[in-house]
């Protein structure tokens, strides 16, 4: 019982819950923008998917758990931001 409240699951399936709401209000977005978040929520995916099918140690998977609530809170801060300052730093990045 203990471990449905703290467990390593329950953290794992919020996870992976708010990737698919971020996913989900991204496709909404227009082109520009909806391209540079998809190919954010692309690359955190494979992170998330690691974490749900490989056995990893304990230090691992705090490690990356903790990038992918970094990696979906800079999407958060994106989607909430004007899509001009998104296509802008976008163009600073190449």
């Amino acid at each position: 019982m203990f471990s449905l409240f703290f467990g390593w699951q329950r953290k794992l399936r919020k996870l992976r819950k708010k990737w698919d709401r971020l996913r989900e209000k991204t496709l909404k977005k227009e082109k520009p923008v909806r391209h540079i978040l998809l190919e954010k929520l692309d690359r955190t995916e494979e992170k998330l998917r690691i974490l749900e099918e490989r056995t990893l140690t304990r230090w691992d998977r705090a490690r990356l758990s903790k990038e992918i609530e970094i990696e979906l809170e800079e999407i958060k801060a994106m989607l909430e931001a004007k899509p001009e300052e998104i296509v802008k730093e976008k163009s600073f990045i190449k």
